[in-house]
């Protein structure tokens, strides 16, 4: 992927949201998982361009999300894969918490379940994520795709300056598992984020509002099983660490940034990712 192909994919990215009329509440982090969900009736597009290094090899994918909120606690989303440049024999990551590298379209409805007011702009809150995922590929890695099944919980505290989440995920593939089947490996993943707001950005709009994010991200991936048997160079856990910002502006905002690996024991020689980043355009309506 060249750079002019990852600009001109950025380019597509914020030009794809650009008409549209919005309004609503500012959302969290790039790469981890958040308690925010949307309004009652209100929309949101958010189109995500991805990245990863893999060695000598690099991945883009570009995924555009439409979320809509059923009740100020419950959300409904839909996110599609529109792969820029994915090469055969890189396993597969979910980079952020609600959107994979992978071409997946992928079913997500989070509930938040809890919620309360600790003070004037602040709150202590709780949410869940059940999810259904459908591979468009039928093999990768040499492994048979199936459909998978994801749940995550997150918890923590927000306020107008403060924010910290911690949270943890689990995605299932539903293949079958036997003497002679194909089973991708399950993924685990555990985030931890910690969020500050200046003063500087502490009004309401017309002023922009940013926000700074130290983000770490747990991996975990079991090991693909081909013909009943457990691949050596699959599976492994990997740590990220990522600074990431997000900016708003009335109805839409931009955020994301670089992850950068800080713990790798990966099971064998499979390919390792270098660094990985998100860009994120949305827009509330």
């Amino acid at each position: 992927m060249t750079r002019l192909g990852f600009g001109l994919a950025l380019i597509v990215a914020l030009a794809a949201t650009a008409a549209l009329p919005c309004s609503a509440q500012g959302h969290g982090p790039a790469y981890g998982l958040a308690t925010p969900t949307l309004g009652q009736g209100g929309w949101s597009l958010d189109v995500g361009l991805m990245g990863r290094a893999v060695g000598n090899r690099r991945v883009a994918m570009l995924r555009p999300m439409l979320s809509y909120g059923v009740t100020e606690d419950l959300q409904v989303s839909l996110s599609l894969p529109m792969a820029l440049y994915v090469p055969q024999g890189l396993p597969p990551a979910h980079a952020m918490s609600r959107m994979p590298t992978s071409p997946d379209a992928e079913l997500l409805v989070g509930w938040r379940f809890h919620r309360r007011a600790t003070g004037v702009g602040s709150r202590f809150e709780s949410t869940t994520f059940v999810g259904f995922d459908y591979p468009t590929d039928p093999v990768r890695l040499g492994v048979r795709t199936a459909p998978g099944l994801y749940g995550a919980l997150v918890t923590g505290y927000a306020s107008r300056s403060v924010y910290a989440w911690a949270g943890g995920m689990y995605r299932r593939y539903m293949s079958p598992i036997g003497g002679t089947a194909d089973h991708p490996g399950d993924v685990a993943m555990a985030s931890l984020v910690l969020g500050f707001r200046p003063p500087t950005f502490q009004h309401d709009f017309p002023h922009p509002d940013w926000r700074a994010f130290l983000e770490v991200v747990g991996e975990h991936r079991a090991r693909d099983v081909i013909g009943g048997v457990r691949q050596p160079n699959t599976g492994g856990d990997e740590v990220f660490l990522a600074p990431t910002v997000l900016g708003l502006y009335g109805a839409w905002g931009i955020s994301g940034g670089p992850a950068f690996p800080v713990l790798r024991r990966l099971n064998g020689s499979q390919p390792k990712d270098g660094a990985r980043f998100i860009v994120i355009t949305t827009f509330w309506f």
